[in-house]
């Protein structure tokens, strides 16, 4: 639109309706233009919440990247009470709920330098092998030293702890041969242990030596071959891996039947699934299913691969079960809970928390906290109150922990849900607060189930750090190169984490288990056999047992 200045002259030599329509043009350019400013206030309100959600979003995933994993007390930051749109959040929900929120005491933070216990270094070299050295004095020494004689003292002794390498040893075994004089075709061979497999090197051994490097340590098969190699001994990465299958199918496969039908015996069981890379079907699932023991089952880790991620294949594996999974909020959970009336699905606070901290996490210290920031500070205290007082009633009875939640807990949890609805829908939130709102909103039904049961524990933490072990060798060998490889996988992790939270050392209870289950027909060890044989078993020999802690 051209500008047209004119004088008070002008204006005033102007017709009456001339003067009119200018008037009108005016006020449809100024209307034109206001609506053009507020077209672009929006756009710039929009850009800029653009932009800080994804700074937020870079912050959070360089701390993914390279900051601590750990999500402490320490990390949250902000206050108690803060304002959002000009509005107290915390007072308002507190409004929200009956008897508001229970004042907790202020806990007091003691730092306490511990003293080295007297005799703890021998505590930490009891049970392990003993070699005496003897150092002494000539008898040159001696007479040059005492030219009129000597007697001996007490020795002065200390104590050092030697590191011997994996040694190789070739068993040569020769079995005698007899034919006797008269009886022609007649002969008697003597008796030998059983083998493993036949034609095969492998001894129980060294095959718990392979299991307990890849399945304990996270040891890749390629890199294990190297390292038997530079001790001059010759084992190819393939035959390594036809062992753990061929012994999977042919030996341990009752061990791992028998644990699940102990699990499906469990009041709960924590899941969690993680994806891996398969080459004939690019990304599948390790599935991991946590019993903790307690009501005269026992703890124990399941890892299955079931071919695939959806609720038939959970469905079909889980037929039977009655009780309660514990679990993060995927939905084939939730289907299977709608399916029967045999499951209940119990939420997961540590995933809830999860998604708060992660916003949290990435804050610099020193650095006020933005709205949003503090909504996700406030929400975490709030959870680490539930835990604080669910905590204190821990080693309690039953019943006891049951009157702790109804009395102390539910107040918390009551007033977490009514504050977070007060938020839900804020226009001006980061998708990661919208998702982390969204989320316990979403699961509030099974975040509420700890409740109700005073055996259920508030999160799915015993599966995920079960599944990291996994998930460790996973980024070591990257991809499992078959169905079958991925079976004997499972199945292997599954009774080395189960020996491991049975307090028993993995080499040694794999090496007694194979010295054991090859003294029957393959797949046919009899029942009584196979439950002196499990991890949890009263009757394994000492020597598998951990003694030591931390």
């Amino acid at each position: 639109m051209e500008n047209i200045t004119l004088t008070l002259d002008e204006l005033n030599k102007m017709p009456k309706n001339a003067i009119v329509m200018l008037y009108m043009q005016m006020s449809e350019s100024f209307t034109i233009l206001s609506a053009q400013n507020q077209k672009i206030q929006d756009q710039n309100e929009r850009l800029i919440h653009q932009i800080e959600d994804l700074q937020e979003q870079v912050a959070i995933l360089t701390q993914h990247r390279f900051g601590k994993r750990t999500e402490t007390d320490k990390q949250v930051i902000g206050q108690l009470s803060f304002s959002l749109d000009n509005m107290c959040v915390l007072n308002e929900a507190e409004v929200l709920v009956e008897n508001g929120i229970p004042d907790e005491p202020d806990i007091e933070k003691v730092v306490i330098r511990r003293k080295r216990s007297k005799g703890k270094r021998e505590l930490n070299l009891q049970d392990i092998e003993v070699e005496v050295i003897n150092h002494d004095c000539s008898e040159e020494e001696l007479q040059k030293h005492f030219p009129k004689g000597w007697h001996s003292m007490e020795d002065e002794v200390y104590k050092e702890l030697q590191y011997i390498p994996a040694r190789f040893k070739v068993l040569e075994h020769h079995i005698k041969v007899y034919a006797g004089n008269s009886d022609c075709g007649s002969f008697l061979r003597a008796r030998a242990p059983e083998r493993l497999l036949a034609h095969s090197i492998l001894t129980p051994e060294l095959a718990a030596a392979v299991f307990n490097a890849k399945y304990v340590n996270a040891v890749p098969l390629n890199r294990l071959s190297e390292e038997f190699l530079r001790n001059d001994v010759n084992i190819l990465r393939q035959d390594m891996a036809g062992w753990m299958i061929r012994l999977s199918e042919y030996y341990l496969q009752p061990v791992h039947d028998m644990m699940k039908a102990e699990i499906m015996k469990s009041h709960h069981i924590h899941c969690d699934e993680t994806p891996f890379i398969m080459p004939q079907h690019s990304k599948e699932y390790m599935w991991v299913f946590h019993s903790p023991g307690g009501n005269d089952t026992h703890p124990l880790f399941l890892y299955e691969y079931l071919g695939g991620r959806s609720g038939e294949v959970l469905e079909k594996y889980l037929s039977g079960y009655q009780g309660t999974l514990v679990t993060d909020g995927y939905q084939p959970y939730h289907t299977l809970m709608k399916k029967s009336d045999r499951i209940k699905v119990a939420g997961c606070y540590a995933h809830a928390r999860r998604k708060f901290a992660e916003i949290i996490k990435s804050v610099k210290k020193n650095t006020p906290l933005s709205p949003g920031q503090a909504v996700a500070a406030e929400a975490v205290k709030r959870i680490d109150a539930m835990y604080h007082l669910d905590n204190m009633y821990k080693e309690s009875s039953a019943k006891e922990r049951l009157d702790n939640r109804q009395r102390s807990v539910k107040p918390l949890v009551d007033a977490y849900f009514a504050w977070l609805k007060t938020l839900q829908g804020k226009s001006n939130a980061s998708s990661k607060l919208k998702e982390a709102i969204n989320y316990s909103i979403n699961q509030e039904v099974y975040l509420r189930r700890f409740l109700e049961d005073p055996l259920l524990p508030l999160d799915n933490n015993d599966a995920e750090r079960s599944i990291k072990s996994f998930c460790v060798g996973k980024h070591s060998w990257h991809i499992i190169d078959s169905t079958k490889g991925a079976k004997a996988s499972a199945l292997l992790y599954s009774i080395a984490e189960s020996a491991k939270a049975n307090r028993l050392k993995p080499y040694e209870y794999f090496c007694y288990l194979l010295k054991e289950l090859v003294k029957y027909p393959r797949n046919d060890v009899p029942t009584e056999v196979l439950r002196t044989l499990m991890p949890w078993s009263e009757e394994l020999p000492e020597h598998c047992r951990k003694t030591k802690s931390r």
